[in-house]
């Protein structure tokens, strides 16, 4: 495998995520395989913005932590780094400003300097100093030039004089030489998409047949709710900025109650707040699909940094006991596959469905294949009843029939405990019978589960995971034959069965928290003994801190 890992390294203010999607778009477009993260701040103007970028010739699914090139427009930023140089690594900076030395870093470094604002201020923008550089990159690249043209028209589009200038800095900056050696990567011409988190959880929700969507803003998860807005009018979306989460998800399960597949997106501390509805959609019988994007707790945590911390919250969320379905997607592709698969869930058994997300996922760009679209997702499941309808029936399943207000069925629901017909009842048999016929569900859920990704279970040592660290394990545990991994997406209900194939084998979980989420969780219902080892800085799992981290505790 060859790869090569960029970061452009500066402040939040200097135009680093719109340079970092041009550099990443202008190499993908020219048949490179691209994964790309973000290390920021919360803030509007400076602190620490890192874009990585990293080139290979098959896909990945995670960050090598260390850089190859980096490209310096902040001297601060760049010192914060230097746990990630290594002794090839090429640090390019700005001549025009100050920059990190030798003297900063006490090592030597491969060091090259362009006066980049000069050559932006001659092109006529002063502050086209990244497009500079976005032009001597891709031309290290030998990517044609007329990609990151087509980029730049596109990005100011009504603006000449800016596009003007902007396309005169790029051509300078093509016209610089790096001296630097890099792999010789094989271009594809595969169908392959260069998709975030974001992107395809948003594009899921359109396939699925959403036409509703409450939430109120929170990072990492107004990601999804901006998409849609974007493409509301295309689609025919109503998207509501509610006043707060606790009407965001209340306005979800009346749109879902009346007929519309609804969404609501969130964080964790809205999630937190959205637990009354939760239950009051179990209650009901009313379809409800979330999102959670999590990120580092507890409280407001660390708003734009990424974690696994929501888990054992989400399989436990609201009050009471009754079936819900909890999905953790890999990549973007699978955020596309499984968000249609929770609509279909939801409407299917009439509970809630939960897409759990993190801010490394909706934040990162991945290559990868066309997602596929299931058609046997968009069935409704709805009835029209009649004079006899009862909307809360005891059946084999549990899954009683479901119609909308309006029809031919008078439709009676209330959140209090109720009879087969809807009416509030304090008669504990009847309430007995409630609660098992809404458990009931549970056995059919298990049998809509697809089986966890599985790799080289006869080695000793079996990782296990979940949601998106999957492109870290799988990248330590190819080519090994000491290690196998297991590893989930659809994280709630768990099929039990899977004890056979790993008893007696040594487990370990790797996860995005401190405490073994889903080691526990897998415990609980397997009686398997997992161990676990958790990264909690806020940053993601990458393949060599997977492999430092076994090392560090003896397990390998």
């Amino acid at each position: 495998m060859r790869d090569y890992v960029i970061a452009l390294s500066g402040e939040a203010g200097q135009g680093l995520n719109t340079i970092g999607d041009m550099l990443a778009l202008s190499l993908f477009r020219n048949g490179f395989c691209i994964f790309t993260d973000k290390s920021y701040h919360s803030r509007i103007r400076g602190g620490e913005y890192i874009y990585r970028i990293r080139v290979s010739d098959t896909p990945l699914f995670s960050m090598r932590q260390e850089f190859d090139l980096i490209v310096s427009l902040s001297k601060s930023t760049t010192l914060s780094q230097l746990e990630y140089f290594h002794d090839k690594t090429t640090l390019i900076f700005d001549s025009d400003s100050d920059h990190v030395t030798t003297e900063d870093t006490g090592f030597e470094m491969n060091v090259m300097n362009f006066p980049f604002k000069t050559i932006a201020k001659e092109a006529g923008e002063p502050r086209a100093q990244n497009v500079v550089a976005l032009g001597a990159i891709l031309a290290l690249f030998k990517v044609k030039m007329e990609i990151p043209s087509q980029l730049i028209e596109e990005v100011f589009s009504g603006k000449d004089e800016v596009i003007k200038s902007n396309l005169e800095a790029l051509e300078r900056g093509y016209n610089l030489e790096l001296s630097i050696d890099i792999p010789d990567f094989e271009t594809n011409e595969n169908n392959y998409y260069l998709v975030n988190g974001t992107e395809g959880t948003g594009l899921g929700a359109i396939a699925a047949g959403c036409r509703f969507l409450s939430a109120y803003p929170m990072t990492p998860g107004t990601g999804v709710m901006n998409f849609l807005v974007s493409r509301a009018e295309r689609y025919g979306i109503v998207v509501e900025q509610a006043e707060d989460e606790i009407a965001a998800v209340n306005m979800v399960i009346g749109g879902s109650f009346a007929g519309v597949r609804s969404l609501v997106t969130t964080s964790g501390g809205g999630f937190a707040l959205m637990q009354e509805g939760i239950s009051l959609a179990a209650m009901t019988e009313t379809p409800l699909v979330m999102v959670d994007a999590q990120r580092p707790a507890p409280a407001t945590g660390l708003p734009t940094r990424t974690a696994q911390e929501d888990l054992l919250f989400v399989v436990n969320a609201g009050h009471g006991e009754f079936p819900k379905y909890v999905v953790a997607p890999r990549t973007p592709k699978d955020a596309f596959e499984l968000t249609e698969k929770a609509f279909y869930i939801a409407d299917k058994y009439q509970i809630p469905a939960i897409i759990l997300l993190t801010e490394s996922l909706v934040d990162s760009s991945a290559t990868v294949e066309a997602p596929i679209h299931n058609e046997e997702f968009l069935q409704r499941f709805v009835v029209e009843g009649g004079d006899k309808y009862r909307r809360f029936e005891s059946t084999e399943t549990g899954v009683s029939p479901r119609a909308v207000p309006g029809g031919k069925a008078l439709v009676r629901v209330d959140s209090d405990e109720h009879d087969e017909e809807g009416y509030i009842t304090e008669n504990l048999k009847i309430r007995k019978m409630m609660v098992q016929k809404r458990m009931k569900k549970m056995k059919g859920l298990v049998g809509e589960l697809t089986a966890p990704a599985k790799f080289n279970l006869d080695a000793p040592l079996i990782l296990v995971g979940w949601g998106d660290s999957w492109g870290a394990i799988d990248e330590f545990a190819t080519g090994r034959n000491d290690v196998g991994y297991v590893h989930y997406t659809e994280v709630f209900p768990i099929d039990p069965s899977i004890r056979e194939e790993l008893e007696g084998k040594r487990l370990v979980s790797v996860e995005g928290n401190f405490t073994g989420q889903f080691a526990s969780l897998l415990r609980s219902k397997t009686g398997l003994n997992v161990e676990h080892i958790g990264r909690y800085d806020g940053r993601p799992v990458s393949a060599n801190w997977i492999q430092k981290t076994l090392e560090e505790e003896g397990i390998i």
